[in-house]
């Protein structure tokens, strides 16, 4: 037994020597291979075979230290090994970086030496690094950790994976323990190894990129070094240069990245073509700066920041460097790169570019340089060129042509255009239009090159002011709120940058070029410019005069034709024609002034332009208006025409039913110019249209001014010669059929009534209704009222309402205009008419058609009438006096005339005494007509028997007055001697002496009586010479009516 102990720790001191030495063995092979190792390959091969050999962990992975910002990352692993490759984070965990203040590896740190850790113990205390738990998840149960150290500095960790739990080994622990300094030192190698293969790579692209430099001549020269060979040592994901203006006071992008997502985001399109103000906050600062400036972008206010910032930050840039590039304190250039991380430019990439910057500002240079000269060249050669195909220009289209063919070369996105100012040097409109790409039929096209744009508009304004040619962002324009529509147009289009370059020669203004293009060489357009404003000027003034010369060819042509003009039909058609062929326009309305100088009443227009709304027209244009209606005012009150914009006006609530009948048309623009012959307004005119020449339109105007006065005075030439025509073959009419008193026979109380009735109303304006038997002398009434009345100066006007036929009364009454009916050839003024400012003496009122005493009521009420087929309505001041032998009460009780007519004409009515009833004036009328007629028979017979007396005051007298005065003049033919001693009194009833009851027999059957015997001692013969009518001195359709009424048949007088 005793000897059995010693031999037990005999044989474990072999077992322990044996392991020693399998350890120094093993550690002296492994560092026989780590000193081999030069490179990171070299160490994955000794992990995943060598190690492997000896224990079999999962993986192992070395991290190191960046002390300076206390984190620590992987630096070498075998991820064809690690069982966690397929884990969602596993990249995130290879490019991580792990907070080295952490508890875990602050452990690790102090345990000095191999540390083993049961994942599931450590994964969830707070503070420990994800990728335990990730190791776990991927079937990892124990971690362990060796720290690498250089001079008793901890420069990173080995650490080591196995799938089971308390699986290192001591001894596994000890091999680690005794290779890990020279992991450390193989680590470290590997890293000077890697600078030095950096920095010599460093030197060959630097090398290269200065050959390359050399060799560079343009910016894409330039773009194509810096993308190639120096992304290639600094890992920028894209890069822009800038150029400083002139004024060294804004800069702009100079060259940046073709490919650079820039262009997709549509934004910032145009921002690498936009200023910016060299007191940026980035520029400004990085100037001040020798070596190259890194921001952190993140940290700067967006909504502060310059457009392109803002644009790089879009595009996922988070860091940028910034190199000024100058000498002598310029600082002309920049190089900018940019990264999508934080950290990516480092002191090497900030040394790097520091070593490069002078080769790229010798090279940017340079190119600067040779794109002067060559621009100039450039210049030189395309201005020669423009110069010699303008001087061949002597039209628009010449110059459209030669400019289109000119700009064409400058490449711009969609044409150009040139907007000429207006005479009213307020707004511009397009005057050359050349589109590229855009359809001729585009309706938004059409509108802009037909509008009007006020130069004050933002744009314009700023374009005219200026010296030199200005750039326009279309998007920033938009976004400040130009609701300019010819600005979102270009947006429409696709355009991000225009310039608007002035056109003007000496200090006159022309106009404008437009044109698309994101740059252009700024004196070669002026030059253009130059050029073309002189050929512009000189078309302008050459069309100037070709379109005076075409003014005035055209008004002498119309002047011509307006001369020969003589009726208001004749004008209408030549205005009509005139505008059709040379307007292309119709007329609206020409309205004249009446002569009260306050109403305007249509006077001609062309109805076919306002078929669709022909209702509404014709309301519209049956009016008179006054000259105060506001636009009328407007139109009279201003010398040249005036253009009305229906748009405009509704939307400032201008008032006026014509606005919204405009609207209704259709009509963009109305033109209302005033009528006038010197100095006096005699009407409007006005047209319906988009635009037109208002020169001509002046010039017409003046014309249709004389042609209408010249119209309505020859009118009114005519009219006065007609109705002294009329009143001519009137009085001629009159002298036959006057009773030729120089005073009313009669003094008997009756006949005093009736004039002091006749003294009362004489003098007033008053309707007198005349009421008595046939033959009273209502007439002689009528005419002594006239020649009492302050109207007697002028002729009293007789219409007999039962003389004339029913259809032919309202003409005879009120005229009629030419062509109003079948038979009406010529204008015929009416009655009412010929009696302005005198009487008008209606007998047989009760005579009138019922449809007529409507238009009677009319003018009685309202003092105005209108022609038959007239227009317009014609004011009158006449005195009406009307005279019936009928009852107009029981006339109107039978439904036969109107009441309100007769209430009217009512207003003081005279009855006329029958001459039965006045027997006391029978005497001296019958001396006066005994005078009378003898002289005109040549006779002297100069009294009257007593017989004749006492018969002539026995008769009943149904035919009053004019019967006696008829029985007088025919015993007077029949008398023998100088003294009438025989009467022929009719053989009838009525002829016997009177008796008491004669008196029972009515007024009609004393009429009838007396008409039959009339008709029989005629032989039955009522019209013509020697007729029943002649005798009774009555026009044949009158006692054609009276017949009718009576109930005369032809059995009744027809003797056998």
């Amino acid at each position: 037994m005793a000897n059995g102990k010693p031999e037990k720790e005999s044989a474990a001191l072999d077992q322990r020597i044996r392991l020693l030495e399998n350890e120094r063995r093993i550690l002296l092979e492994l560092g026989d291979d780590i000193t081999k190792v030069r490179d990171k390959n070299d160490l994955i091969v000794l992990f995943s075979s060598r190690l492997k050999e000896i224990f079999p962990f999962t993986h192992a992975i070395v991290s190191l230290i960046d002390h300076e910002a206390r984190v620590y990352c992987p630096f070498l692993l075998d991820p064809n090994s690690s069982p966690i490759r397929t884990h969602p984070v596993y990249a995130s965990l290879v490019a991580g970086h792990f907070p080295l203040d952490e508890p875990f590896i602050q452990q690790v740190i102090a345990n000095d030496g191999p540390s083993a850790f049961i994942l599931e113990d450590i994964m969830d205390v707070p503070g420990s690094p994800p990728f335990l738990r990730v190791n776990y998840e991927g079937g990892v149960r124990e971690i362990l950790m060796t720290p690498l150290k250089s001079k008793d500095q901890v420069i990173g960790f080995l650490h080591m994976y196995v799938a089971t739990v308390n699986g290192f080994t001591d001894e596994f622990k000890n091999i680690i323990k005794g290779i890990a300094p020279q992991i450390s030192g193989a680590v470290i190698n590997i890293i000077r190894n890697e600078a030095i293969s950096r920095e010599e790579r460093l030197n060959e692209v630097l090398l290269s990129l200065s050959n390359e430099m050399v060799k560079v001549r343009t910016r894409q020269d330039m773009l194509n070094v810096l993308n190639s060979g120096l992304r290639e040592v600094i890992g920028f994901s894209h890069s822009m240069m800038t150029v400083m203006d002139d004024t060294e006071e804004y800069y702009r992008a100079y060259l940046a990245d073709a490919d650079a997502t820039v262009r997709e985001l549509t934004d910032f399109g145009d921002t690498l073509d936009m200023p910016t103000p060299v007191e940026d906050g980035i520029y400004d600062i990085a100037s001040l700066y020798y070596k190259p400036l890194v921001f952190n972008m993140a940290s700067f206010d967006i909504e502060k920041a310059p457009l392109w910032f803002k644009m790089h930050y879009e595009m996922g840039a988070r860091e940028m460097i910034v190199k000024i590039l100058g000498d002598n304190g310029s600082s002309k250039y920049s190089l900018m790169l940019f990264a999508d991380k934080v950290g990516t430019f480092a002191k090497e990439a900030v040394s790097i570019i520091q070593r490069i910057s002078g080769q790229v500002f010798t090279a940017i240079s340079n190119i600067s340089a040779n794109e002067e000269i060559l621009k100039r060249e450039n210049e030189k050669s395309f201005l020669l060129d423009f110069s010699s195909d303008i001087a061949g220009v002597r039209s628009k289209e010449d110059l459209a042509e030669v400019l289109g063919r000119c700009l064409r070369k400058l490449k711009p996105q969609l044409g150009y255009v040139i907007r000429k100012i207006n005479e009213d040097r307020a707004t511009t409109t397009s005057y050359i239009f050349d589109s590229l790409n855009i359809a001729d039929d585009d309706a938004e096209l059409q509108e802009i090159k037909n509008t009007a744009f006020p130069i004050e508009d933002g744009l314009q304004n700023r374009v005219l002011n200026s010296e030199i040619p200005l750039f326009f962002s279309v998007n920033v324009e938009i976004n400040r709120g130009n609701t300019t529509r010819y600005v979102h147009f270009w947006k429409r289009m696709g355009l991000r940058t225009m310039i608007g370059a002035p056109l003007r020669t000496g200090d006159t203004k022309l106009g404008i070029l437009w044109l698309g293009i994101e740059e252009i060489n700024i004196p070669l357009l002026q030059g253009i410019c130059a050029q073309t404003s002189v050929a512009m000027s000189n078309i302008m003034a050459n069309e100037e005069l070709l379109a005076k010369e075409r003014e005035q060819s055209f008004l002498v042509e119309f002047s011509r034709s307006i001369a020969a003009v003589r009726t208001k039909d004749e004008l209408q058609a030549t205005i009509s024609e005139v505008l059709r062929r040379v307007l292309k326009v119709k007329l609206a309305m020409i309205r004249i002034i009446e002569e009260d100088g306050v109403t305007l009443s249509p006077y001609m227009y062309d109805e076919s332009m306002f078929e669709k709304v022909s209702e509404t027209f014709k309301l519209l244009a049956s009016k008179n208006i006054d000259v105060n209606e506001p636009l009328t005012a407007r139109v009279l009150a201003t010398e040249s025409a005036i253009v009305f914009n229906v748009e405009e006006e509704l939307r400032q609530g201008n008032p006026g039913g014509y606005i919204k009948f405009w609207q209704e048309v259709g009509a963009k623009n109305a033109y209302g110019a005033a009528l006038r012959v010197g100095n006096v307004n005699v009407g409007t005119f006005w047209l319906l249209v988009d635009e037109i020449n208002l020169t001509i339109l002046k010039g017409i105007c003046a014309q249709i001014s004389i042609a209408i006065s010249n119209i309505k005075a020859i009118e009114k030439v005519l009219e006065y010669k007609h109705k002294l025509e009329m009143e001519n073959d009137y009085l001629k009419e009159q002298i036959k059929t006057i009773y030729n008193f120089s005073e009313i026979v009669g003094n008997g109380a009756e006949m005093q009534k009736v004039y002091r009735l006749i003294s009362q109303v004489a003098e007033t304006n008053s309707t007198v209704l005349l009421l008595g038997e046939t033959g009273t002398g209502k007439e002689l009434i009528a005419r002594a009222i006239h020649n009492a009345s302050p109207r007697k100066s002028k002729l009293m006007v007789k219409v007999n309402c039962a003389a004339l036929p029913a259809h032919l009364i309202e003409s005879e009454l009120f005229g009629h205009e030419k062509g109003a009916f079948t038979g009406a050839i010529d204008r015929r003024i009416g009655k009412f008419e010929l009696a302005n400012n005198s009487t008008l003496f209606l007998d047989e009122i009760g005579e009138m058609p019922l449809e007529l005493q409507v238009k009677l009521l009319r003018v009685l009420q309202e003092r105005e009438l209108e022609r038959i087929g007239g227009k317009s309505t014609i004011k009158v001041d006449v005195r009406v006096i009307a005279a019936t032998n009928r009852d107009l009460e029981a006339e109107v009780q039978a439904g036969r005339f109107r009441s309100d007519l007769y209430y009217r004409l009512n207003v003081f009515p005279i009855n006329l005494p029958p001459l039965r009833e006045r027997l006391e004036d029978v005497e001296p009328l019958a001396n006066f007509f005994l005078s009378k007629f003898s002289k005109n028979a040549g006779k002297k017979v100069n009294g009257l028997s007593s017989h004749v007396l006492q018969e002539l005051r026995s008769y009943s007298w149904p035919g009053n007055v004019r019967e006696l005065e008829h029985l007088i003049e025919r015993s007077i033919l029949l008398c023998e001697g100088h003294t009438l001693t025989e009467i022929h009194l009719p053989q009838h009833e009525g002829s016997k002496p009177m008796v008491a009851g004669a008196y029972n027999v009515t007024l009609e059957q004393i009429e009838r009586a007396h008409i039959i015997d009339v008709l029989k001692r005629c032989s039955g013969k009522i019209s013509g010479a020697g007729g029943a009518a002649e005798v009774l001195e009555v026009p044949g359709t009158t006692l054609h009516s009276k017949m009718k009424k009576l109930g005369i048949s032809k059995a009744d007088y027809f003797i056998k």
